[in-house]
């Protein structure tokens, strides 16, 4: 999987539009809560084109990713959280993989209202993960779930620093699909 973040300068229907080509496995146009510019989320296969449209020209690509599903049923997600780590040496980005995989994504799998999320990671150890959920009471939830794990055997927490920034996004729209389809 191959997942894009693209700044956006056009409408968010128009963007979620002009990227619905093959290979597309999910698209959000989301407008970050604090105030930066919406931003379009396109999730594409392995052998997708993240390149057909102008829209996504100049968008920051995480080239292995992802999803990380839940037990909800399907709903529209209404909210997202995008989650940065620029880059860092191997061994942190492998345990960050570890943790989301492992440890992170069980815990929050079947909270209300969680949808799931995508992961995705470059190879100079940068690495972004997008979370959907139908509320914000979910994001918290699943914020206090993921607190309150304890670290898995062999986790050293000298190579999990945090990340290095995280917006909240009201998802403005999203491809017909409601609930991402893992690959």
């Amino acid at each position: 999987m191959h997942i894009r973040i693209t700044p956006l300068d056009v409408g968010p229907e128009d963007a979620i539009t002009a990227v619905q080509q093959p290979g597309l496995v999910a698209a959000y146009a989301l407008r970050p809560m604090d105030q930066q510019q919406p931003v379009l989320v396109s999730v594409w296969e392995s052998g997708g084109h993240p390149n057909v449209s102008s829209i996504t020209a100049g968008g920051q690509d995480y080239v292995t990713g992802s999803f990380h599903g839940s037990d909800s049923v399907e709903e529209s997600p209404a909210y997202g959280q995008i989650v940065y780590f620029d880059p860092r040496p191997q061994i942190e980005a492998d345990a960050i993989d570890r943790a989301n995989r492992d440890r992170i994504s069980p815990a929050v799998r079947g909270i209300p209202g969680n949808l799931g999320a995508f992961a995705g990671r470059n190879p100079d150890g940068s690495s972004v993960v997008v979370a959907l959920t139908t509320s914000l009471r979910a994001i918290e939830d699943s914020q206090r779930a993921i607190m309150s794990t304890e670290l898995l055997p062999g986790e050293d927490p000298a190579h999990l620093s945090g990340p290095d920034r995280t917006q909240l996004a009201w998802v403005l729209a999203a491809t017909s699909q409601t609930t991402p389809i893992p690959v």
